[in-house]
């Protein structure tokens, strides 16, 4: 099978996922090659391959023999650590696996080419830690100013750089705390808010994944001690 891959960052990258998909489709018809499927993680990060459900279920194709090439847009969608992806490449390596990146127009077939894809590794690597770093620093001085810092929770509105809680959103925070604390899965959360209309922070239906990065992330922003909702 022929594997194209795609990954974004965000749930709130839909777009990234249809322009990455474009460039693998026009890619492969420029080369003869027919995509049989595509491996999509969604709102997943780089820096490491715990978390992304789809690298993980492409791998473990890719040890069942079943993968003759895969192909993704840029080497920091495969990967922005260097351990990971030096691991990764042994395993499609040995089991001769075609893998094609179309950015850096690098693949594995060659010495040279390895070679290139472990540098672009170290880079990619930097610049995430370089970024982190930065990113820190501007996030510190914002909280010390009493300054929204990052991206506006579930539960909260952005009035003048302050939260402010949203008393709508945070009726939904606590539905859902009470729906996981009964036992209810992730995606039979996901399809009660759906049912009832209700929205993401973005006014998109809910994801498996939303639900579990607000229970995970957000849930300290819920607000317990209101009696409605």
């Amino acid at each position: 099978m022929n594997i194209g891959y795609i990954r974004v960052s965000t749930d709130q990258q839909e777009n990234s996922v249809i322009s990455q998909k474009e460039m693998i489709e026009n890619y492969s018809k420029l080369n003869g090659i027919t995509v049989d499927d595509y491996f999509v993680d969604f709102g997943i990060s780089g820096k490491n391959t715990i978390k992304r459900e789809k690298y993980l279920e492409l791998m473990t194709m890719v040890k069942s023999g079943k993968v003759n090439s895969i192909i993704t847009t840029s080497l920091s969608r495969w990967s922005r650590n260097t351990l990971d992806l030096l691991k990764s490449i042994e395993v499609l390596k040995k089991y001769k696996v075609d893998f094609q990146v179309i950015k850096e127009q690098v693949s594995l077939k060659t010495p040279m080419g390895e070679f290139f894809v472990s540098i672009l590794g170290s880079i990619y690597t930097l610049e995430r830690q370089l970024t982190s770093e930065r990113t820190k620093d501007v996030i510190q001085n914002k909280k010390k100013s009493g300054k929204v810092y990052s991206r506006v929770p579930f539960g909260f509105d952005n009035e003048n750089g302050n939260l402010v809680e949203n008393s709508y959103e945070q009726r939904i925070l606590r539905k859902i705390n009470r729906l996981r604390n009964k036992g209810e899965s992730y995606n039979s959360i996901c399809s009660f808010l759906n049912r009832n209309n209700h929205k993401t922070k973005m006014g998109r239906k809910w994801t498996k994944q939303n639900v579990y990065s607000l229970l995970k992330t957000d849930r300290k922003t819920i607000n317990f001690s209101s009696t409605n909702g």
